[in-house]
């Protein structure tokens, strides 16, 4: 008899309750809330605002510094290029006066004080040369278009005067010719008065012979 309730307890589901029971959450001690002090937060904050402004300021600092190193390092380059300058002068003089020493030609320095004065005025009287040119130039433009402008204000009246002396010349061509004609012939005739002329001489000859 126990067998069988022994088979049947094991073959038999366990009873489940009609409602689930929830586990339980454990409790969590109670702590005592410290006040919060408002005054301290703040004092911490501006302390550590305090702190970041001294390293900017550092920082500003140190650029200030590297700024002005960098001042001091281009007034040494710019001594530095002067003096090699300066340097570069003095060769270029010495080579020069080298060459003038060797140089068998060399007068000295009164004949290169003089050269220099006569190259000077010949560049003086050059550019007073290229002046007056210049103004003698603009002087002939000024002139020809002052030429140009009074033919042009002064070509109409020619015209016209032009015009009355070809008709006067057509109206008067034959009074012109007869005057013309009666010179020549009063030339002509005066031609063979001339005792000294060859021309007279022979017309007498021509007379004398058909006479004969």
């Amino acid at each position: 008899m126990s067998d069988d309730y022994t088979q049947e307890e094991i073959w038999s589901s366990p009873v489940q309750p009609g409602r689930p029971r929830t586990p339980r959450t454990p409790k969590t001690p109670t702590q005592e809330r410290e006040p919060i002090d408002h005054e301290a937060a703040l004092r911490k904050e501006l302390e550590g605002v305090r702190n970041i402004n001294e390293s900017i300021e550092g920082v500003i600092a140190t650029l200030e510094r590297a700024g002005g190193n960098m001042d001091t390092v281009s007034k040494t380059v710019n001594n530095a290029s002067v003096l090699l300058n300066t340097w570069t002068r003095i060769l270029s003089q010495t080579e020069h006066n080298q060459r003038l020493i060797l140089d068998p030609g060399w007068k000295g320095a009164t004949e290169d004080l003089a050269e220099q004065e006569a190259e000077a005025i010949q560049r003086q009287q050059a550019a007073e040369r290229r002046a007056a040119e210049e103004e003698q130039r603009r002087e002939e433009l000024r002139r020809r278009r002052e030429e140009e402008e009074r033919q042009r204000l002064a070509g109409p009246a020619p015209g016209r005067g032009t015009r009355g002396a070809r008709g006067g010349r057509g109206r008067g061509g034959p009074a012109a010719r007869g005057s013309s004609y009666s010179s020549s012939s009063y030339s002509g005739s005066s031609i063979p008065g001339r005792g000294t002329s060859n021309i007279g001489r022979g017309f007498g000859a021509r007379r004398a012979r058909g006479t004969k």
